[in-house]
């Protein structure tokens, strides 16, 4: 076989493992959003108002500055990937607690051996295994606590930032290489080969002036705006269920987001660099809530908050 075509194979096999992390995320969800709701998981007490996008904006700005800021000083990353860690520890212990009611002892030892097991074998598969478990939780949450509108709203805001933060600051691409410093399970890794270990070469791989094939990665972040709105989409639009709880508007919505990750996977193949996943996912994810909506019968008025 020729090096073209196993760069080629292998390639395609990474492409693949995004795309099934990418849907394991979303899907887990949309199966969470019930027992969350049943659980009165709810982030904010009021879900229709806009307050909250601008809330969520601010945070996720917040926290942007204090990765950087940290990743600058010699005991900042330790002690932010312990931070991180109690975060995952207690975002899988609610996952727990809406599935399984179990009593707090129970909850506080699963989130012990999150945080244990993180920081022992932070190994490409564990970061998987996490990154969806805890990436599905935290859509789920929020998607059962924000309208549709307020989502927008934040879609529009986040795919401009995203845009900014790679193309013109830069700072985003900084972020992502400073998680190698702290080895938490904030991107899907899909490496190049079964063989490869994050704690050899890290989240990113070796240099890029080597011929070296390097992981593909992805931000749980893009897989969590898209399941956001199809949560929402499935516990505020009046639309029968089609599938897995999820009416039409959600589907839609899924859909969307996998159109918008084919085209995101366009743009790397024909410009090998760091690419802002959101406006092209963002912009999926509501053409497909869009045309989902069209489908079930919900005015576009009413879809969109207007």
């Amino acid at each position: 076989m020729s090096d073209d075509s196993e760069d080629g194979g292998r390639r395609l096999a990474q492409t693949a493992g995004i795309y099934a992390l990418f849907f394991l995320t979303t899907i887990g969800a949309v199966l969470l959003a019930r027992p969350y709701a049943d659980a009165g998981m709810q982030a904010f007490a009021d879900p229709s108002s806009s307050v909250n996008a601008g809330v969520i904006v601010v945070e996720i700005l917040v926290a942007t500055g204090l990765f950087l800021l940290v990743f600058r000083s010699d005991y900042g990353p330790a002690l932010l990937r312990l931070l991180l860690l109690g975060v995952f520890g207690y975002i899988v212990a609610l996952v727990a607690s809406a599935l399984f009611s179990p009593p707090l002892a129970a909850l506080a030892a699963v989130a012990l051996a999150t945080v244990l097991v993180l920081y022992v074998y932070p190994e490409w598969w564990v970061l998987n295994a996490f990154a969806v478990v805890g990436g599905a939780g935290m859509t789920a949450q929020f998607g059962i606590s924000l309208t549709p509108f307020p989502i927008v709203l934040l879609f529009v805001v986040m795919a401009a930032y995203d845009a900014y933060s790679v193309y013109i600051s830069g700072h985003m691409v900084d972020l992502v290489e400073g998680l190698d410093a702290v080895k938490v399970p904030m991107v899907f890794v899909v490496p190049p080969s079964l063989d490869y270990s994050v704690l050899e070469s890290g989240l990113t791989g070796g240099d890029a002036d080597d011929d070296t094939p390097s992981p593909a990665v992805l931000g749980l972040g893009d897989a969590f705006f898209p399941g956001l709105l199809a949560v929402s989409a499935m516990t505020y639009l009046d639309a029968p269920a089609v599938a897995l709880g999820a009416n039409l508007p959600a589907v839609g919505a899924l859909a969307g987001g996998l159109v918008g990750m084919t085209g995101l996977h366009v743009l790397l193949a024909r410009f090998e660099r760091a690419h802002a996943g959101l406006p092209m996912l963002n912009g999926g994810v509501l053409l497909g809530y869009a045309v989902g909506c069209v489908g079930a019968g919900v005015p576009l008025g009413v879809a969109f908050g207007l």
